[in-house]
């Protein structure tokens, strides 16, 4: 008799992939998210995450990076109730956003 191992490791990954990225996503300074990437084990609490983004020019790439992983980590913890321990941002390029710019001038 097979056991019940709980919800599929590949719906499981897609899950986190797909709220991570959203709220990366929506994270102010962020002009897009290139890539996200899940590595590891997230049900055996070893699990990484590698997120990679353009940042808009004006932006403290620190803060932005910051409220990322916060982002990421809450997101995660949400959907599918897993600690993320390591959250790596990557930042790829800054792009002159005028929408995300007039924002921040306001």
């Amino acid at each position: 008799m097979l056991k019940d191992k709980g919800p599929d490791i590949k719906i499981l990954r897609e899950l986190i992939t797909e709220s991570g990225t959203e709220a990366a996503g929506k994270c102010e300074g962020v002009s897009r998210v290139i890539d996200f990437k899940l590595d590891g084990d997230p049900e055996k609490g070893d699990a990484e995450i590698s997120v990679y983004i353009d940042v808009v020019f004006g932006y403290k790439i620190p803060a932005v990076s910051w409220d990322i992983q916060s982002a990421v980590k809450a997101a995660v913890k949400n959907s599918v109730g897993y600690d993320i321990k390591k959250i790596d941002i990557h930042i790829q390029g800054v792009n002159r956003d005028t929408k995300e710019q007039e924002k921040k001038d306001k």
